[in-house]
């Protein structure tokens, strides 16, 4: 996915770099769960946090107990991804960005696959599994990564004593995030409601 994304963006083509990755990131998520779907053991073995991460989100849908329903406790550490993201897309030009991108959407898949398996009502665990507020963070995070990898790109010319081809495209970074700062929002409001949706799905 880098090389087109990375040509898109010199380019200028802001938008269609987010919609290369936005459709890379569709076909990404088919295959992995493909894949845990035919080989759960060996995906728990070769997608990092995958089965942690499970754990954990089947623990608070049976419970409510857990960071994913308590704000104190995930915003920072969605502050900490987001921060480590932006930072890996200006640094790296976006390269590192998307490998950490590519490691957050793998154990997500890995535990929406795990949780329709094991649901009373695998048709409402496949509907609800991804969240409103996780869809908002990848069209968010994928955003502000091609607004900083040109940013980053233009860094670099400069620093080459070169003038810049294209203007940082600030509309797209704000929105992307607009989109990070919805997540938290709509996360902290949903997910009460959501969870409930998710324990119908797993217990019946």
């Amino acid at each position: 996915m880098y090389p087109p994304f990375i040509i898109d963006v010199r380019q200028g083509k802001h938008v269609l770099a987010l919609q290369r990755v936005l459709l890379w990131a569709l076909f990404q998520s088919l295959a992995i769960g493909a894949c845990v779907a035919i080989a759960p053991e060996r995906g728990s073995e070769v997608i990092l946090r995958g089965a942690a991460y499970t754990t954990e989100m089947l623990h608070w849908i049976r419970t409510g107990q857990g960071a994913e329903g308590s704000l104190p406790l995930f915003l920072p550490l969605h502050l900490k991804q987001y921060s480590i993201f932006c930072s890996l897309s200006l640094v790296t030009l976006g390269s590192a960005a998307l490998l950490l991108g590519t490691y957050l959407l793998n154990y997500m898949n890995f535990y929406v696959v795990q949780l329709v398996q094991l649901s009373a009502n695998p048709w409402l665990a496949s509907f609800v599994g991804w969240p409103p507020w996780s869809l908002l963070r990848l069209v968010g995070f994928i955003a502000t990564g091609a607004a900083l990898t040109a940013l980053g790109f233009t860094l670099l010319a400069k620093m080459r004593g070169r003038l810049p081809r294209y203007p940082f495209p600030a509309r797209l970074f704000y929105t992307g995030l607009g989109l990070v700062v919805a997540d938290i929002v709509v996360k902290a409001l949903l997910a009460p409601t959501w969870r409930r949706l998710l324990k119908v799905a797993l217990l019946g």
